[in-house]
């Protein structure tokens, strides 16, 4: 790739790490993997703005290798082991606990654990490369009729129709068995001294470690009726309620309701929803207390196991899972070609809702997902399944999982894959660029991305952890004026169909945002009602669907000050106690009206002299053909109508509008999907900086600027405050000098990523052609 820029620069030098945790400060040295011979204590801080990896007290890229584990007979990666070596990569991510470790009886052993291979295949690792770590992602899930299942059949989770399903998540059994493995396998390591070659403990459960049940969450058969969970379930209950059987009867409607009675809802009410979209409190709360109470569990489970980990390493290993991916659960097992296809997402089922559980726990360090799976191909998105910034927010470690399908990988033709090794350059640099721009550690799929095969992906791996250990000196922090607020506790009062959650998530968060020419951070919107973030201009509200008086008034007493801009998107609080048009009026401040019948909604523009319109085609729609019901339009003589929501029997009514109050603004679109021409009108609207109108997918921080672009062509990129140096850092050029825009020329398909830096780091490191800087 190349590109007409002006000044070439020597090969990247990378910097000591400087700064305390809020900013430039200090110098500190870069901490080697082969210096150290293992890590003392592996721990996660803020530093430039964003939680950081540190061994013993030195910041550390969190460049990783994923391999398939080492066998007693030999590893596979042994080649690409020393490649990697050389590049500078020492941590290695990959699979042990059930089916290697945690085995079940047998001849010689007192007990279900054997630990008589872990030197061995470890060793091997080690051999081929001395300053190897380990992040083990250990696998706790117990399989479809293995031995587990075979001892401990009341402790399965048992499927709507009939079958068994691995362990239920609520067994006191499986749990008491994981804390004890972990306690057994972590004092194994302390005898054999491979304990300070461990950094990490990634505690999995579900059919892939990824806390998702596949047969009971990503299809139609539903769970979970086993006797574990029913007691869970009815002792949840007794907490929720405060043992007073009166309240449950009042909550259900159901006069004959009791503790020791109380089941979990049949599939049929679990799958479907009395209010189409919604369900409706007074006939299904039974149903949205199972799916809290299987989300709290989750989340006190993920928690729970790491805490085991804390306690026996004294805390000074890492503990983490794969867990929060409420960006991408609309997706189900046909989405991924793994079960029959169903009209059910994998949201309220899974689990996973419980991340505010996870997040609050002190004992959980980092979490994981793959970026996410919907749009990677080029032109495509690389974003994280959680949100992300609720995770920073936090104090966690975000790590994201880049097992890119490249043009090597010639048996798994899907999920994007691109045919070239140009192509494969410019995917796996643009997530690069996502991953740092977002203060976020990666591992990379080696078994994909084949540096064996492919000599050109070592150095394409080196160049990654060098420009990583530079991002790290500089300013980490966000510089976002958008927060995109999702909330977890509406999930469980929705359908458990994705007509809803494909437009207005998975596919508002890969098509329109990334789009519009300026970053934004996604949060979970009870952080935003916590009072404790830092202000932004545009609050885009994904899924306020229902929330109390309590959070009502919460984000009201956030939201509406300062000149703040709401964008708010097909039924913001909808339901309180119940559903009601009031209660919509009562969040956005505007009046509205209902169409009952379900259709797909979409909205066109009919006025195009405001600043959120001009300049938009008059051919443009946006929303969805999925069915939604019910439907919705402003019926407000106050409020700008902007465009109508087109629906079932050629309805055509207004569907985006604007109202101003004083001190803040109210923006509403009637169908999902706003695509990104029409958010970048809102967002400039409300005063955000935009640093691109090109429509190429765009990241930005305080101190980096990535965009991947199919077209190409010259582009004019306007920063929001001068700078004194840009560098390409895939390129090593420097680009321009004291400006607070610039011109670049990016070729098609490509990816690229710019250091911006302040007066005082000008050039450190660097030597252009006009001599050093």
């Amino acid at each position: 790739m190349k590109r007409r820029d002006i000044l070439k620069i020597a090969p990247l030098t990378v910097l000591g790490l400087a700064g305390r945790e809020t900013g430039p400060a200090r110098a500190l040295p870069l901490v080697s993997p082969t210096q150290l011979g293992g890590v003392g204590r592996a721990e996660v801080k803020p530093l430039n703005g964003s939680p950081a990896l540190f061994f013993d007290g030195k910041p550390v890229f969190p460049a990783i290798n994923w391999v398939s584990g080492p066998r007693p007979d030999g590893w596979d990666f042994e080649e690409q082991a020393r490649r990697s070596a050389q590049t500078g990569l020492h941590i290695y991510a990959f699979d042990v606990g059930k089916g290697m470790e945690w085995i079940g009886p047998g001849p010689g052993r007192a007990g279900d654990f054997d630990f008589s291979t872990v030197e061995v295949r470890f060793g091997r690792v080690l051999k081929a490369d001395p300053g190897a770590l380990f992040h083990l992602r250990v696998y706790l899930e117990t399989g479809h009729g293995d031995w587990w299942e075979k001892a401990h059949g009341d402790e399965c989770e048992i499927l709507s129709d009939g079958r068994r399903n691995g362990m239920s998540f609520a067994s006191n059994v499986w749990r008491e068995q994981a804390k004890e493995f972990l306690r057994a396998y972590i004092g194994h390591f302390r005898k054999t001294g491979l304990y300070d070659r461990i950094i990490a403990y990634q505690v999995g459960d579900g059919h892939t470690g990824e806390w998702v049940k596949g047969e009971s969450s990503m299809s139609a058969p539903c769970g979970d009726f086993s006797r574990p969970m029913r007691l869970y379930f009815q002792d949840w209950l007794r907490k929720r309620y405060g043992s007073d059987v009166s309240k449950l009867r009042a909550a259900w409607h159901a006069p004959a309701a009791s503790f020791e009675t109380a089941a979990v809802p049949a599939a049929e009410r679990q799958l479907e929803a009395r209010l189409y979209t919604f369900r409706d409190p007074a006939s299904e709360q039974d149903v949205i207390d199972y799916f809290q109470a299987l989300a709290d569990l989750c989340g006190d489970a993920v928690a729970d196991l790491c805490r085991t980990v804390k306690q026996e390493t004294g805390g000074d290993r890492l503990a983490g899972a794969f867990y929060g991916y409420l960006l991408d659960l609309a997706w189900n097992g046909g989405f991924f070609r793994e079960r029959p296809d169903s009209d059910y997402s994998t949201y309220q089922r899974s689990g996973h809702l419980g991340l505010r559980r996870v997040l609050a726990s002190p004992d959980v360090d980092f979490l994981v997902s793959p970026y996410s799976y919907g749009f990677r191909g080029m032109g495509g998105d690389s974003p994280s399944m959680l949100p992300a910034e609720s995770v920073r927010f936090h104090g966690k470690l975000l790590l994201i999982e880049d097992d890119t399908r490249t043009h090597a990988d010639r048996e798994d033709p899907n999920y994007g894959q691109v045919k070239t090794l140009a192509g494969s350059r410019t995917i796996l640099r643009r997530n690069l660029a996502h991953f740092l721009t977002h203060g976020e550690g990666a591992w990379w799929a080696l078994w994909k991305v084949n540096a064996a095969k492919v000599p050109e992906f070592g150095t394409l791996l080196r160049e990654f952890k060098d420009i990583g250990e530079r991002s790290m000196t500089m300013d980490r922090s966000s510089a976002a004026e958008i927060a995109v607020l999702l909330d977890d506790e509406s999930f469980f009062y929705e359908t458990c169909r994705y007509n809803l959650d494909i437009p207005l998530i998975f596919q508002q968060r890969l098509w329109g945002l990334p789009r519009l020419g300026a970053p934004f951070d996604v949060f979970l919107l009870d952080d935003f009602l916590g009072g404790e973030l830092r202000p932004y201009k545009l609050y885009i509200f994904l899924n306020p669907f229902r929330l109390d008086a309590g959070r009502r008034e919460a984000l009201a007493r956030e939201l509406r000050h300062n000149g703040r801009t709401a964008l708010w998107i097909y039924a913001p609080g909808y339901l309180k106690e119940g559903p009601a048009l009031e209660n919509m009026e009562e969040l956005t401040g505007l009046h509205f009206g209902l169409g009952e019948q379900p259709w797909g909604p979409l909205v066109h523009v009919t006025d195009f002299e405001h600043p959120l319109t001009k300049g938009l085609s008059q051919d443009l729609f946006w929303g969805t053909n999925a069915k939604l019901a019910p439907l919705f339009y402003v019926d407000d003589p106050a409020a700008r109508v902007l465009g109508e929501v087109v629906y079932s029997q050629g309805n055509c009514r207004p569907g985006f509008a604007v109202k101003e109050f004083a001190g803040w603004k109210s923006v509403w679109s009637a169908a999902p999907n706003i695509p990104a021409n029409v958010l970048r009108n809102i967002a400039r609207w409300a005063g955000v900086h935009i640093y691109s109108d090109a429509g190429d997918v765009l990241y930005a921080n305080k101190g980096l600027l990535g965009v991947h672009t199919v077209a190409g062509g010259e582009r004019v990129f306007r920063l929001p405050r001068r700078a004194e140096t840009i560098h390409d850092l895939f390129e090593k050029r420097i680009i321009a000098q004291g400006v607070s825009e610039f011109r670049t020329v990016l070729d098609p398909r490509s990816s690229a990523l710019f250091q911006i830096m302040p007066g005082q780091n000008r050039g450190a490191g660097f030597t252009s052609s006009l001599g050093p800087l």
